[in-house]
């Protein structure tokens, strides 16, 4: 051992990370894939059930409708933030990036939102009565449009953070490169269509599996609007509320205040959620290596 880290000495730096990291991460993960293979109440003695609480996710018609609902309403925050929060965060770390009158102003009032906290941030989305005119009414009590309000929550809340990686990626773009597409006479929108969006497409690469990573984990706006079922008829339901509504829900799907499997069915969409999460980010591994081979 002595001689590996003498001819390694950088282990050593990397030695306390690594243990840590197999601790808290590495093996609950496998210690969940094990216990999804039980049918367990948390409480009583563990049952080995082998692949029986996959197939019954799968094929138990309560589970799947549930699970199906909640993988939609996630999947929609994704779509909606990628097709309209991205451009939207592009747009103004570039605004702040050409130092555009306001811009420093601008930054602090986008950012301003990250210092609030989830339940006061509902709280203001959930006032009675919101709108102008005609438009007035009481739009969370409309459940077509519960996930929407999810959505705009968690944009409202999150659109800083995104844009700060734009601005970080925008300034290690070289000067001479806009310069001189600025003496070659390209416009304001052309240079961050020709210039700009070429150079930060990893970035953006990169944000798209945050955004899904984040659309596919959100619980806290869902479970302090709707309540541990999701709102009305599920209409604000998503996959990490219906694992704890499985889990530790009072309701859970498998019925009864503690269900005879609610651990053991729960750990099991808990795995299902984290291989959604995994294929993808392995996928965005790839593309990156691939790029950086080219």
């Amino acid at each position: 051992m002595k001689t590996f880290f003498k001819k390694k000495p950088y282990a050593l730096f990397l030695a306390p990370g690594f243990v840590l990291y197999s601790i808290f991460v590495i093996y609950p993960i496998f210690a969940a894939g094990k216990l999804s293979l039980y049918k367990w109440n948390g409480i009583g003695e563990k049952v080995y059930v082998g692949i029986s609480n996959y197939i019954e996710l799968f094929t138990n018609s309560d589970l799947m409708s549930q699970m199906m609902n909640a993988l939609l309403h996630s999947l929609t925050i994704f779509v909606l933030t990628v097709v309209i929060m991205l451009p939207i965060q592009i747009i103004m770390a570039y605004i702040i990036y050409t130092k555009a009158r306001g811009s420093n102003f601008f930054q602090v009032a986008i950012f301003s939102p990250q210092f609030i906290s989830t339940p006061v941030i509902v709280f203001i989305f959930t006032l009675e009565v919101v709108g102008l005119g005609s438009m007035t009414r009481p739009w969370l009590g409309i459940p077509e449009i519960g996930i929407y309000i999810v959505w705009a929550m968690i944009s409202w809340a999150g659109v800083g953070v995104g844009m700060m990686y734009f601005i970080g990626a925008m300034k290690m773009i070289s000067f001479d490169c806009m310069e001189s597409a600025y003496l070659e006479g390209a416009g304001f929108w052309k240079r961050l269509w020709y210039i700009i969006l070429p150079q930060i497409k990893m970035t953006v690469l990169n944000l798209v599996l945050v955004s899904y990573i984040i659309s596919m984990t959100i619980f806290d706006y869902s479970y302090i609007l709707g309540g541990i079922n999701g709102g009305i008829n599920g209409n604000v339901d998503v996959m990490s509320l219906f694992f704890y509504r499985t889990a530790f829900g009072d309701t859970n799907p498998l019925g009864g205040n503690i269900s005879a499997n609610s651990m053991g069915m729960g750990t099991t969409v808990a795995c299902v959620l984290f291989v959604m999460v995994f294929v993808i980010a392995l996928v965005q591994m790839l593309m990156v290596y691939r790029k950086e081979e080219d």
